[in-house]
């Protein structure tokens, strides 16, 4: 089973929350994980973790990011639940990180102290504390013992931002992984600057596909697939009322649509394979060691793929274009139950789809 999360910066504690939920399932837990930006640090603290300390680690990562702007006001009136209170709160949250950073995550890039990146690549924001808190609760050598001890598989999605090749580390192919990767892929510009690797500049991965599902479902292999895929932009929504909600839908639009042009592209592929497959068994005998015909053989594929894709969809109280940025307490634990709450709705719904398909897509709404 594989596990595919985007990035989206505080948007990920909805991922957080979906995994907590699939980590309940001791024969859900997946065996791979494809991810970039946020969902990359999602994903290396999952794989980075012994299995009964992923959730906790998990939590004490997005507890430890999580503020509350306005104390004197919480303590007194407590938090709104929603409306016009609610998204000040949250707008007010978005404007304290972009001006002052969040602990554990970033600082604004001229704070004094180490910054991460290269220093010709003008940026607003530093990742050095987020360096600081990966390497606190990742154990890298568990994260990269998928060869030598059977642990999770991490593939990590960058984009060369010199070229615009997307890059891909990835366990199951020998490649190791820290910190560095992780930041690389976390790097958005112009909020982060890149981060050289191998003479390569690289910069966040979702410049190239911020839900790298296409990793999984290119894989060779022939057995059956299950995959959940965690989007954080959602490209279903309603009529745009003013400027600032047209912003907002449109980075919804770009990021949401990158995955089902993804999906559509696999789903013509998969059939074909399949139906290669079904003509394959009926060749004539000596035919299929015809160099032409065997070229065509080798690319049937006989397993099914199954993916539940789920996409986060903030509230009317949200922080509009800002919304990544609103690490206010009670927004990231809205976040969170609502990913517990999609995983539990897509389990149900993988349950009782039937898998008649070369590749099924269920969508969790």
């Amino acid at each position: 089973m594989s596990l595919v999360l985007a990035g989206g910066i505080a948007l990920g504690a909805y991922e957080a929350g979906a995994y907590a939920e699939l980590h309940t399932h001791a024969d859900m837990r997946p065996a791979w994980l494809a991810a970039s930006s946020i969902g990359a640090v999602n994903a290396a603290i999952i794989a980075g973790s012994p299995p009964d300390q992923r959730v906790a680690r998990l939590r004490q990562f997005w507890e430890a990011t999580a503020d509350d702007p306005l104390p004197f006001t919480s303590f007194w009136f407590g938090v709104p639940a929603s409306g016009f209170w609610r998204q000040a709160l949250n707008e007010r949250s978005a404007m304290d990180a972009l001006l002052y950073g969040r602990p554990g995550v970033f600082r604004p890039r001229l704070a004094p102290g180490f910054q991460v990146g290269v220093q010709d690549v003008r940026a607003l924001f530093d990742l050095a504390p987020l360096r600081d808190r990966l390497n606190d609760i990742i154990d890298f050598d568990l994260l990269n013992g998928y060869r030598s001890r059977g642990t999770t598989r991490l593939s990590v999605s960058c984009t060369d931002v010199v070229s615009g090749d997307r890059v891909v580390f990835d366990t199951g192919r020998g490649d190791c992984i820290g910190v560095d990767h992780i930041l690389a892929s976390s790097a958005l510009l112009p909020l982060f600057a890149p981060i050289e690797i191998d003479g390569r500049l690289l910069g966040d991965g979702a410049l190239a596909a911020n839900t790298p599902l296409d990793l999984v479902l290119d894989d060779n292999a022939d057995d059956d697939l299950l995959c959940f895929v965690v989007e954080l932009f959602e490209r279903s929504g309603s009529r745009p009322q003013t400027l600032a909600a047209s912003a907002n839908r449109a980075g919804d639009l770009i990021f949401g649509n990158q995955t089902r042009r993804i999906l559509e592209g696999r789903q013509r592929e998969y059939r074909l394979r399949h139906l290669i497959g079904t003509l394959a068994s009926h060749l004539p005998a000596g035919l299929e060691n015809d160099p032409d015909v065997a070229a065509v053989v080798a690319e049937r594929r006989t397993g099914r793929a199954t993916v539940a894709i789920m996409a986060y969809r903030g509230g009317l109280d949200e922080a509009g274009l800002l919304k990544a940025f609103d690490f206010s307490r009670a927004t990231l634990t809205d976040r969170w139950q609502a990913g517990e709450a999609a995983m539990r709705d897509a389990i149900t719904r993988v349950a009782a789809a039937p898998a008649d398909a070369a590749l099924t897509v269920i969508d969790v709404r």
